[in-house]
């Protein structure tokens, strides 16, 4: 056999047996682990969302009460077969029937409550604004 034939199978077994670390390796099963030195950053901040929903089901708002910042807007959605009128902020919305939606942005820090002209006895929902 040439010598350099040898060789070559000589040199491919030993390049099999060291791992990345340059580390003689004793099992062809084994795993390596690598750790990092990097220091993680500071989070990301992530703005408040621009827009809230609520969802009008069973003669019931969900969720019932929201905080949120300045400038936010809400969105309610009615999914009832029967239809609604918002009051919220001294404003009023068209009428809601199934599936119809309605929104207002809050532009200014307080309570709000809100509620549905056409059903007196629903339940009030409550929006805190804050800055």
């Amino acid at each position: 056999m040439d010598k350099r034939y040898i060789l070559i199978l000589l040199i491919v077994a030993i390049s099999g047996c060291i791992n990345d670390n340059g580390n003689s390796s004793t099992s062809a099963n084994q795993t390596i682990i690598k750790t990092s030195t990097v220091t993680p950053t500071a989070a990301f901040p992530v703005p408040e969302p621009l827009t809230v929903y609520v969802e009008i089901k069973g003669s019931m708002f969900n969720p019932l009460e929201l905080k949120i910042v300045n400038g936010t807007t809400v969105k309610w959605t009615n999914a009832d077969s029967v239809s609604y009128i918002m009051n919220v902020d001294d404003v009023q919305s068209p009428v809601l029937n199934k599936r119809d939606s309605w929104n207002h942005t809050f532009n200014k820090t307080g309570i709000f409550e809100y509620n549905s002209s056409n059903h007196p006895a629903m339940p009030h929902g409550k929006i805190i604004v804050e800055k």
